[in-house]
């Protein structure tokens, strides 16, 4: 029974399972990046051990079985490179580049892709110091849209309002005048990141924006590191380069004297034999296949953390206005809540709504919402939001997006918990709502 239910969970805890609590630029960075990254070591892995990841050119006099060892050891102690097209004099003077590194080429991309799920784990880990589940309110919020039955749907949406509410409606998260926003900012961020009580109204929607910037670090140093190994240099002549040879191609072109993926290496061993003491040194040139694989690989790397890194920018770049331009916030909520209210009255209440009720952490919720649901569903729960606000205290109905109404209570958390049989329980029970749905 015990296996059964773990192949029946296998989807939750896979890598490939479905999460909502980030965007699309961070999907692409921890989970689509990290695939590539994962397959093209399992490519590269299966390709060393093939016979042919190294060939050497052995004397005439080595049979088969010398032969084999050779290569083999070579690729274990090592080769180093030199340009064999120069005269054996420079050759002689010039420095070897001892290639250290091929053998350990999957090994390398496996903590490339570790090091994009990094910020994705502190993402998991540090969000739930702020008091509220997010993945679990964007699951709410997906069954909200799909789910079909009359009765969920009244369900759904009261937990969500009510789940909102609660969180955004804590009078401990409110800025107090005595003190100034960046020491509020700086205090709240410290109590959550050490586990201690939320008070602090931005802190979801700052972390997430820490969490891009940390994308965006950990790409912009992986291309710096690829570059390298390309040998391109960060010049402005050489950037231009390199964005002409991503829409021609020609960057998908080996170079046969490449210092860092040299396809000919040198190779010293040393043979010893019964009669010699010191035995036979012999310097073997090897062909290192394996290297057209690895060039080839970092390149389309190189090629995909580029538009990695511009479309992550581009999606911290929105965010960030949404953090310094509060009317593109009051325009957010303007556009999409239903009331019959007049004009005057709306911009009245509305400024009290967005600034001092949800503040920033409500409006991040909202628009991460809206960016994994949809407008549809986002429009009805600021709606919800906004009547539960306004209601005095007396009950008020709450409509869900097939027009039907529940109760629900402004003030505090009275009304959301109810007693049955001498215990308390919650009255939006999502675990009984969001299955068999």
């Amino acid at each position: 029974m015990d296996l059964l239910n773990a192949f029946h969970r296998l989807p939750q805890i896979s890598y490939f399972g479905i999460r909502r609590d980030d965007d699309f630029a961070d999907r692409l960075n921890y989970k689509y990046t990290v695939g590539l990254l994962i397959f093209f070591s399992i490519v590269v892995a299966s390709k060393q051990f093939s016979n042919d990841h190294i060939q050497c050119w052995v004397p005439a006099i080595f049979t088969r079985n010398y032969e084999i060892y050779v290569s083999n050891y070579c690729w274990i102690h090592n080769t180093y490179h030199i340009n064999i097209s120069e005269p054996s004099i420079q050759r002689s003077n010039e420095k070897r580049y001892v290639l250290r590194y091929y053998q350990f080429v999957p090994f390398i991309l496996l903590i490339q892709a570790l090091l994009y799920l990094l910020p994705r784990l502190c993402w998991r880990s540090i969000s739930r110091h702020s008091g509220i589940d997010v993945k679990n309110l964007m699951d709410a919020a997906y069954n909200l849209k799909n789910v079909k039955r009359f009765h969920k749907q009244k369900s759904i949406m009261s937990y969500l309002v009510s789940l909102i509410h609660q969180y955004v409606g804590d009078p401990r998260k409110k800025i107090k005048q005595e003190h100034s926003r960046i020491t509020i900012y700086i205090q709240g961020l410290l109590r959550c990141i050490l586990g201690a009580t939320n008070t602090f109204n931005g802190y979801l929607f700052f972390l997430y924006l820490f969490i891009k910037i940390l994308y965006i670090i950990n790409t912009f140093v992986q291309l710096y590191a690829i570059r390298l190994l390309l040998e391109q240099k960060w010049t402005v002549d050489e950037t231009i380069q390199g964005v002409r040879q991503i829409f021609t191609m020609n960057i998908l072109r080996t170079n046969p004297l490449s210092k860092y993926f040299p396809k000919i290496s040198m190779c010293d061993f040393r043979i010893i034999e019964p009669n010699s003491d010191d035995g036979h040194k012999y310097t073997v040139q090897c062909v290192l296949t394996i290297n057209i694989y690895n060039e080839q690989i970092f390149t389309i790397l190189y090629i995909w953390m580029n538009i990695v890194l511009v479309v992550t920018i581009y999606n911290f770049i929105s965010w960030l206005i949404f953090l310094f331009f509060s009317r593109l916030r009051y325009s957010f909520f303007t556009q999409r809540i239903h009331t019959q209210q007049s004009m005057t009255t709306l911009r009245t209440s509305m400024h009290a709504f967005v600034y001092n009720y949800l503040q920033y952490d409500g409006f991040f919720i909202l628009r991460l919402i809206h960016s994994n649901v949809g407008d549809d569903v986002t429009t009805n729960i600021i709606t919800n939001l906004w009547r539960n606000l306004h209601r005095s205290d007396k009950p008020t109905s709450v409509d869900n997006t097939m027009g039907a109404t529940i109760s629900l209570t402004a003030t505090g958390n009275r009304g959301l918990y109810m007693r049955n049989n001498g215990q308390s329980g919650s009255l939006f029970d999502y675990s009984k709502t969001s299955t068999n749905l």
